[in-house]
């Protein structure tokens, strides 16, 4: 019997999302580069299942995540990215140092006096070059499970990277778990990616097993990359005629390319709605390719390269998701050969959620 791609209630009930929330909780996040805060006092703030989070560069170079919420009435904290010594609640002035204690609360300090307020914290890990957060106090470390990509992703020396640039985009109408889907397999190149990725990668990807904790998918460049004056000594022939995709579970896929990664995170907003953050990171600013291309380019031409890229697989997740609600709709195969990555997705899911509804179920 041939293994099936998710039933429709896995994209559409809101109990499955609910045991997929307590999932994030406790799973390792990627929020962006190191070099997206380069400079003491830059920070960021996301929403990871409606939890606020502000990532944050202490006075001392330590990156370090709070809950983005005030502890007097609760406000959200921080928006969007900037950089400061304290960060100050809009509402009443509450304002926190880079360690998460209170500093000032105006017109208040006899009252709050003596009770080291301060803002929850949560883990950081840095692997290679990427930030990520984990809200869970007692999960394990990261790197351990990613001891394999580490070493396939060695002679790129990602940690060197020096340029990197991320946004958070608007939430697209489809499960976060279709749009991680179509971030892993190439198969849809030829007919959703016809002008950005088609051209660039259009060979036969071969789909290697991943741990459970990620997958992998290697595509071949059509025009292999020449060697290049500052090229790291371990980058083989084959390295320069290669891309490869990584599903970092749950949310995260990496598309490493001889001098570039392109990369995006999900946050899911509810169960048929997903924003994400969209990064890239290149070995140097001069470097900037597009996927799979032989040819540096412009940061204009790069970024409207991956609204494009971004905007054809959205349109395509929103119609798989207006699909999957048609009475007659049944989950098909999943193309082994095309589609591994799925397949090990699955298989991710079903371990870390008991009773997750698979295909079977629909049959």
């Amino acid at each position: 019997m041939s293994v099936q791609v998710l039933p429709p209630r896995a994209y559409l009930d809101t109990s499955v999302f609910a045991r997929e929330r307590e999932l994030f909780m406790r799973e390792w996040i990627c929020v962006g580069r190191e070099t997206d805060l380069a400079q003491p006092g830059a920070y960021f703030a996301l929403t990871v299942m409606a939890q606020p989070v502000v990532v944050w560069r202490d006075q001392q170079g330590r990156l370090r995540a709070f809950e983005n919420v005030c502890r007097h009435r609760m406000a959200v904290i921080a928006d969007g990215c900037g950089v400061s010594k304290y960060l100050r609640c809009p509402y009443h002035g509450w304002t926190y140092t880079d360690d998460g204690k209170l500093r000032a609360a105006p017109q208040a300090d006899s009252y709050i006096a003596g009770q080291h307020i301060r803002l929850p914290e949560y883990r950081v890990e840095i692997w290679c070059g990427f930030i990520f957060v984990n809200l869970d106090p007692h999960a394990d470390p990261l790197a351990p499970r990613l001891t394999q990509v580490e070493k396939i992703l060695a002679p790129y020396q990602a940690p060197t990277f020096e340029f990197s640039a991320r946004e958070i985009a608007a939430p697209v109408n489809a499960n976060w778990k279709l749009m991680l889907e179509v971030g892993l397999e190439s198969y849809h190149f030829p007919y959703v990616h016809k002008s950005t990725l088609a051209a660039n990668l259009g060979g036969a990807p071969n789909s290697p097993e991943g741990n459970g904790s990620w997958t992998v998918s290697v595509e071949p460049r059509t025009r292999p990359l020449e060697p290049q004056a500052g090229h790291p000594p371990g980058l083989s022939k084959e390295h320069r005629a290669t891309t490869y995709t990584f599903g970092i579970f749950p949310c995260t896929v990496f598309n490493v390319d001889v001098d570039n990664i392109v990369w995006f995170t999900l946050l899911p907003v509810t169960e048929s709605q997903t924003a994400s953050i969209f990064g890239t990171a290149a070995r140097t600013p001069e470097l900037i390719r597009i996927l799979g291309d032989d040819q540096p380019t412009s940061r204009e031409n790069y970024f409207e390269w991956g609204a494009r890229l971004g905007a054809e697989d959205n349109a395509i997740c929103e119609r798989v998701q207006a699909g999957i609600r048609a009475r007659g709709a049944r989950p098909g195969p999943i193309i082994r050969s095309k589609e591994n990555c799925l397949y090990e997705f699955q298989n991710y899911l079903r371990a870390q959620i008991p009773e997750y509804p698979l295909a079977k179920e629909e049959e």
